[in-house]
């Protein structure tokens, strides 16, 4: 209680006074939690060799030493994520452009990298307003690729990606990339960009582009997902709505109304599922004023409607009818319509009281955490364990390992998959979310950019989780290709990423994928 009463008088309290709600008892629990979470913050900051100043440069290198000095937290506006060496990106557009507009940054790209920049480095990225992730392809992204997958999922309304597409034939760092490589690469984008469009996550074709949304996102202080009509957006195709539809459930939506398995619906019958399903209080004028407005009513005038007919009768396909679902639910939000929340009223008021900081280190977690636990599946559907293999290690799994999980009374999922893809995700993600326990396997004989983007995004959403995460040993051939010295430099590093991420946030990480099944068969016992 002295610890306590000695907090109540310091400065950091003086928010309090403005956020009390109407129980004292309520407003004293609030208090000791945010007292705890402090308190444990200062904690570990005493355990990291280099603490931060907030009396910085505006513009701030990775090898600036005004960064590492002082006691309290820097604050730049703008982290500069994503690719680094040989791109220069940084240095020729992102850098000059912010300094013309008088936005702070944090360069992390310098020539010579050492640990010593591990901390600063975390520090700028936790503080800044926008996150500005550029993946280019004159570098294979392993790490970038990962960790613009888990901050979809930590940080997805400051989150500002580019992403510039891998083309045939092309080099990286002089070695030119195989087809299968270059197939391996783009799926590892094309999941990315999945995990993005689940997030509401616009994604950008230009540095140029994002840097006018970035100053856009600082100057009206809006969330990155209000930039969907900005130019040099790519259109988001597929989605989570507000109450956690994806595109399974939104198939079977779409399924239910064309009973003559046309293939398609009409506008109006769209509107009437989605009203059903997304809880929305519109009515079908509202739909239309969406529609009017949106991208997708100009491709079905392209695509051949006319447009003197009722716009109800106009016919989508699938695929429209996910793009018509995502305008509708982002449009309808942004002008103020009420939709239902899952979210309890306790929460919607801590968000609207709290501080800032509170709303990122209590809120925004327990609505991640709530988004990946709302189970759409019956219970009859559920299992133990999500066992993750792909590729040869089904052998193991079917030889190996599914005899001895039976033999615990354990069911589980097995996913059969040469590797994970866009086809595949939103079917094994709902079996992920249906399992008590999630095992992943990074194996020696794949690249493994997807398999490693999805268990940081997992990670991200608080996702029970065990990781198994295996090093390419040198000269290791993966899909018949014998990996360069570079190449296996290359995504071992996104493993280390992954396996110092996983870590950090208390994900138990194996090497050898019998002691991984071993401890995630003794968790899940633990759960029952």
């Amino acid at each position: 209680m002295l610890l306590f009463a000695s907090w109540l008088s310091c400065k950091e309290w003086q928010f309090a006074e403005e956020y009390l709600v109407d129980n004292f008892y309520t407003c004293i629990m609030l208090q000791e939690f945010y007292m705890f979470v402090v308190e444990l913050a200062h904690l570990c900051k005493k355990g990291t060799a280099v603490s931060m100043s907030t009396s910085h440069p505006l513009h701030c290198d990775g090898k600036d030493t005004n960064c590492k000095s002082g006691s309290k937290r820097m604050a730049y506006e703008v982290f500069l994520g994503g690719s680094c060496n040989p791109t220069t990106w940084r240095s020729e557009i992102a850098i000059p452009t912010l300094q013309s507009l008088g936005i702070t940054y944090y360069n992390p790209q310098v020539s010579q990298w050492g640990p010593e920049l591990i901390a600063q480095e975390y520090e700028a990225k936790q503080t800044a307003k926008v996150l500005l992730f550029v993946i280019d392809n004159q570098t294979r992204n392993t790490a970038g690729i990962i960790e613009a997958a888990q901050l979809a999922a930590t940080r997805r309304e400051s989150l500002i990606l580019v992403i510039y597409p891998y083309r045939q034939g092309q080099t990286i760092l002089g070695e030119t990339v195989s087809t299968q490589e270059y197939y391996d690469l783009m799926n590892g984008l094309l999941v990315l960009q999945y995990l993005m469009e689940r997030q509401r996550i616009p994604i950008f074709e230009s540095v140029s582009v994002a840097l006018n949304c970035t100053s856009k996102v600082l100057r009206e202080e809006i969330k990155v997902q209000d930039l969907h009509s900005e130019g040099g957006i790519r259109p988001i195709k597929i989605s989570t709505s507000q109450n956690g539809m994806d595109a399974v459930t939104l198939r079977e939506i779409f399924k239910s109304m064309d009973i003559n398995d046309t293939g398609s619906i009409s506008l109006e019958e769209a509107w009437i599922a989605l009203q059903t399903n997304v809880k929305c209080n519109v009515s079908i004028s509202d739909l239309l004023n969406v529609v009017n407005k949106s991208e997708t009513h100009r491709t079905l005038i392209d695509d051949g409607f006319p447009t003197r007919r009722d716009p109800r009768e106009l016919r989508i396909n699938f695929e429209q009818f996910c793009a018509l679902a995502a305008e509708s639910t982002w449009r309808l939000k942004s002008n103020g319509v009420s939709c239902e929340s899952e979210i309890p009223s306790v929460w919607s008021i801590l968000c609207r009281k709290a501080s800032k900081f509170l709303r990122r280190a209590i809120v925004q977690p327990f609505n991640r955490f709530l988004d990946w636990t709302n189970s759409l599946m019956p219970e009859s559907e559920k299992r133990d364990l999500y066992i993750g293999v792909i590729g040869k290690d089904q052998f193991w799994l079917e030889t190996s390992a599914a005899p001895s999980i039976e033999s615990m009374g354990l069911s589980f999922y097995r996913p059969s998959l040469y590797e994970y893809n866009v086809k595949v995700l939103p079917q094994e993600l709902q079996r992920m979310k249906n399992s008590r326990l999630i095992l992943l396997i990074v194996p020696q004989h794949s690249r493994g950019i997807t398999v490693m983007a999805l268990a940081a995004h997992l990670i991200g959403l608080h996702a029970k989780l065990v990781l198994c995460v295996q090093t390419l040993p040198e000269g290791c051939v993966v899909s018949g290709e014998k990996l360069t010295e570079q190449a296996t430099k290359d995504y071992n590093r996104g493993r280390m990423y992954l396996s110092d991420y996983a870590t950090r946030e208390g994900v138990p990480v194996f090497q050898n994928i019998a002691d991984a099944l071993q401890h995630a068969i003794q968790l899940v016992q633990s759960l029952r």
